[in-house]
């Protein structure tokens, strides 16, 4: 009767001990949110202030060494400014669609490196006048960080390509273009903050 409450005993210990090994290495999930007004330039109409807000869900709020992250979801909301409508009226778009890929300047303990995301633009209705807002949505990479200690990521520059459509889906005369896009000076620029152990 000992002998079988003391191995019972015994592989709960162990059980437990496997646990604690198994999550040493995963991470926990955080959802953060930053809003940043970014500054793009556009062929026909030159820079437009673009206030965006930056979702991003199962961001690691602890990581250890060495170890992987899991990958994240991140989401972007830009609005359109209201000269950038008008000129897509112009142009006789009726939608417009695209990518938006976002460099993250990821600060471990020290280490500097970054990160891009690419985020898809599915095809958004022009409105008619005024402003209106674009989402993209993709993937956080997964971080593999060295070093033990706090470690931020920042939002950085953006490059914006862009496809505007007629209402039958061809193109219109610009083709498909590319914007770049940067931080506007003077804004908080960091996303998320977690420590590495």
């Amino acid at each position: 009767m000992k002998l079988g409450i003391i191995a019972r005993a015994a592989a709960v210990v162990l059980f437990a001990g496997t646990m604690s090994i198994a999550a040493a290495g995963t991470s926990q999930a955080a959802d953060v949110t930053l809003d940043i007004t970014y500054s793009c330039t556009f062929t026909l109409i030159g820079a437009q202030d673009q206030p965006s807000t930056v979702t991003a869900t199962n961001m690691p709020d602890s990581a250890t060494a060495g170890v992987p992250t899991a990958e994240g979801q991140t989401q972007v909301v830009s609005t359109v400014s209201e000269s950038a409508t008008s000129v897509l009226n112009w142009l006789g778009a009726a939608t417009v669609e695209g990518t938006l890929s976002t460099t993250n300047t990821i600060n471990n303990a020290g280490t500097v490196s970054s990160a891009t995301a690419t985020l898809t633009i599915p095809k958004t209705n022009v409105a008619p006048s005024g402003t209106f807002n674009v989402t993209g949505t993709g993937v956080f990479p997964s971080l593999t960080l060295a070093n033990p200690g706090t470690t931020t990521i920042n939002l950085g520059n953006a490059s914006l390509t862009l496809t505007p459509r007629h209402a039958d889906g061809s193109t219109t005369f610009l083709g498909t273009f590319t914007s770049p896009c940067t931080v506007k000076a003077g804004q908080n620029t960091k996303l998320h903050e977690f420590q590495v152990a």
